[in-house]
């Protein structure tokens, strides 16, 4: 038994110092304290005189964990769009009414259409026409649709194929949701294989439509088409960014790996975190925009990179007084999260700062080498869309 009690004593003893020695350790115990410290609002004390401290160990944990390849603030334009359109669908086809002489000799938009377009309408003023359609991206980031040769905007297609696809987030919508618009031209797909290779793709995406793409008579009654973008437009969202993309930007641009869960984690942290919101604006904003507390504070979008953050706050001059100022900033990781586990931790080590920065703890930081970056997004909604240079975060918010 006592040979058993000095083993155990030993292996103990190792592993102490194995856990000592490794600088992730120190640096993991350093920003995450336990509950019991977290629910008291004090961190564990420091040793007196330590042979290796806390900023340094947590510096070279960063250098070991930051790419110095990518050093990157958020997706690119095109990996937006992408992220997007990958991720959804379905969306909007718009294609043009093309106006005909019905039997009685009146111009109407369809055989069946109650209304009637006077004559000097009928040429240059095609009215749009928008329908609900199915996608798939191929590989070049070019939509595959199958539409039924008889639908509306079948028949629209075959009058004129410049076409329009409108796609947004159905977990996001409104305004406030970021959509894009695909313009370009539609055609029939004709290559043997290529159209082959389309159908199984589309049946193993959507089940429900697999019968008719294995029906023999699916050419007479369906159609495999694809639309060529020719140019994109993106908008983020309310008051924010509205531009076009260039098409080959999009094409060799890969979604967001966060994509397929992001929005949980958005619902869930803007429903649930709060109170950690307020600590976040106040800790990174607050000396800047003298706030003290802010209004419907939530995170608009969110990837490997970092997040959108977003909140209003009332105005203190007596001329404004009652009305409220609006930010967004962009706040990045300090290590990518290429998972939905890396995400939230990426997101707890924010938080968990902003707290100790509000809390009198900001001295355990230091002057970081490698301090978070911010980015100001948006301004005021009364004012024109605004950017500034990129900007930095330690102990004190400075440009």
């Amino acid at each position: 038994r006592k040979s058993c009690t000095m083993v155990a004593a030993r292996v103990f003893g190792i592993f102490l110092l194995v856990c000592l020695a490794s600088p992730t350790f120190a640096f993991r115990a350093a920003i995450y304290p336990t509950t019991r410290h977290v629910a008291k609002n004090i961190l564990p004390s420091r040793p007196a005189a330590p042979a290796v401290s806390r900023q340094r160990l947590r510096l070279n944990s960063l250098r070991m964990e930051t790419n110095p390849k990518e050093l990157r603030l958020e997706l690119t334009l095109g990996e937006l769009c992408k992220t997007l359109v990958g991720t959804c669908t379905s969306g909007t086809l718009c294609t043009t009414l093309p106006v005909r002489e019905d039997f009685d000799g009146l111009h109407r938009f369809g055989p069946q259409s109650q209304a009637t377009v006077e004559k000097w309408e009928k040429y240059g003023k095609e009215y749009p026409f928008g329908t609900l359609v199915s996608y798939l991206l191929n590989e070049q980031g070019q939509p595959y649709m199958l539409l039924a040769n008889n639908a509306a905007h079948t028949r629209n297609i075959m009058a004129n194929p410049k076409t329009a696809l409108y796609v947004q987030n159905p977990q996001s919508p409104g305004q406030k949701g970021a959509r894009v618009t695909l313009v370009g031209e539609i055609e029939k797909i004709s290559n043997p294989q290529e159209l082959k290779d389309c159908k199984e793709f589309y049946a193993d995406r959507f089940p429900d439509q697999a019968e008719p793409l294995e029906d023999d008579r699916f050419s007479r009654y369906f159609t495999m088409y694809k639309l060529i973008i020719k140019d994109i437009y993106y908008v983020s969202g309310f008051g924010v960014t509205t531009c076009w993309v260039n098409p080959e930007e999009f094409s060799k641009a890969q979604a967001d790996p966060l994509a397929s869960f992001s929005q949980e984690l958005l619902d869930d942290w803007n429903k649930k975190r709060q109170s950690e919101y307020q600590s976040l604006a106040r800790a990174f904003f607050g000396s800047e925009l003298d706030l003290e507390d802010v209004d419907s504070p939530r995170i608009t979008q969110l990837d490997r990179f970092g997040f959108d953050f977003r909140f209003r706050f009332p105005r203190k001059d007596v001329q404004h007084d009652g009305q409220y100022d609006i930010r967004e900033y962009r706040i990045g990781f300090r290590n990518h999260a290429m998972s939905k586990e890396e995400a939230q931790s990426a997101m707890f080590k924010i938080l968990q700062e902003a707290w100790e920065k509000i809390s009198g703890y900001d001295d355990e930081w230091g002057d970081l080498d490698n301090p978070p970056m911010i980015l100001k997004r948006a301004t005021d909604l009364e004012v024109a869309q605004q950017s500034s240079k990129p900007m930095t975060v330690t102990g004190a918010q400075r440009d």
